[in-house]
């Protein structure tokens, strides 16, 4: 490697259509991708299966694909800044990759913070019982004697209309006559 060796970083998302047995295979070609382009690979991230944020639309084989999870991953790696090209094409001709992001960073910040995953239960599955059944029972009832006070307070607005549309058509009921 020259002085002229950068460090990429590649974020890739795996469409969610490919087995999870042939993730380690599209990874791996995504490596030697790297590699034949002269690169080095320093880190990587495996690919987890995610929920995306948007649905992302490709078109793959004349076809419009659409995608709302996928298997996302990232590759660290050193390269010449010419490489580039060369791996851009080979990514974009890559169909299990729906899409990808080559940002050039440093070679020291390799540290990850993941975010720990929860599993959304509801809390009747732990205790047995259903703690927001009384909760919401007692924000009802409040909403309900709000509302009845309001409507209370309201003026008599009828007595007012009545008056109204009675003076209004009262003038055209002459002019007819």
């Amino acid at each position: 490697m020259s002085e002229d060796t950068r460090t990429y970083e590649l974020s890739y998302l795996v469409t969610p259509t490919t087995p999870e047995a042939d993730l380690e295979t599209v990874v791996s070609g995504l490596k030697a991708e790297i590699e034949k382009a002269g690169g080095a690979v320093i880190a990587e991230g495996n690919p987890d299966f995610i929920d995306l944020a948007y649905v992302i639309e490709k078109n793959v084989a004349s076809k419009k694909m659409k995608w709302s999870q996928g298997y996302f991953g990232w590759i660290k790696f050193t390269a010449e800044p010419e490489a580039m090209a060369v791996l851009k094409k080979a990514f974009d001709a890559n169909l299990a990759i729906m899409r990808y992001m080559l940002i050039k960073t440093h070679a020291e910040n390799v540290v990850t913070f993941k975010k720990p995953k929860l599993e959304a239960r509801r809390a009747e599955d732990v205790t047995g019982e259903d703690p927001t059944a009384d909760l919401l029972a007692d924000v009802a009832e409040e909403e309900t004697e709000d509302t009845l006070e309001v409507h209370e307070t309201l003026p008599d607005l009828e007595a007012e209309v009545a008056e109204t549309v009675a003076s209004e058509s009262a003038p055209e009921e002459k002019e007819e006559a």
